[in-house]
């Protein structure tokens, strides 16, 4: 027998109207590359220029960032919505990340998708762990924005207590 559906306390629609964008986070290189979306992105620096990335815990991407201290972020753009469900999930290590996406490599190798609005290589800083996931602090060391319009897509939640 199901449990009954609690009703969404206050204070989760609330943080449901805090706004994020939709990203595909890369790290790894050659056949280790691997690839997810996520929602946790903000700037938090000019000098160096930096963002923090936050990644539910247990992902394997999680291992794959740790492991070579560099990652990627892909910019989606509001027309690429197909892109969202290839990455959801994340993948399994060894499971092929890229099949039917095009990607170039950032001068460490690690891959992004080269039809995203902009892409960003990074530089881990450091992490932190806390609740139900894990942020990392990374320095921006290159990336550039696709020629032509475009707004980077936005996502608002129904509730803040889930994605």
């Amino acid at each position: 027998m199901a449990e009954p559906r609690r009703p969404v306390p206050d204070f989760a629609r609330a943080l449901a109207c805090v706004p994020s964008g939709l990203f595909v986070l890369t790290a790894g290189t050659g056949t280790a590359a691997t690839g997810c979306l996520v929602s946790f992105v903000q700037q938090v620096g000019f000098e160096p220029p930096a963002l923090s990335v936050a990644l539910k815990r247990g992902r394997h991407i999680e291992t794959a960032v740790r492991a070579t201290g560099r990652f990627c972020l892909s910019v989606l753009d509001e027309s690429q919505a197909g892109l969202l469900a290839h990455f959801a999930r994340g993948f399994d290590p060894g499971e092929p990340a890229f099949e039917g996406v095009e990607t170039a490599l950032d001068a460490d190798g690690v891959p992004y998708l080269s039809e995203a609005l902009a892409w960003l290589s990074c530089r881990l800083l450091g992490e932190v762990t806390w609740s139900d996931h894990v942020l990392f602090g990374a320095a921006v060391q290159a990336g550039a924005r696709r020629d032509g319009e475009g707004r980077p897509m936005v996502h608002i939640r129904k509730n803040g207590l889930s994605y």
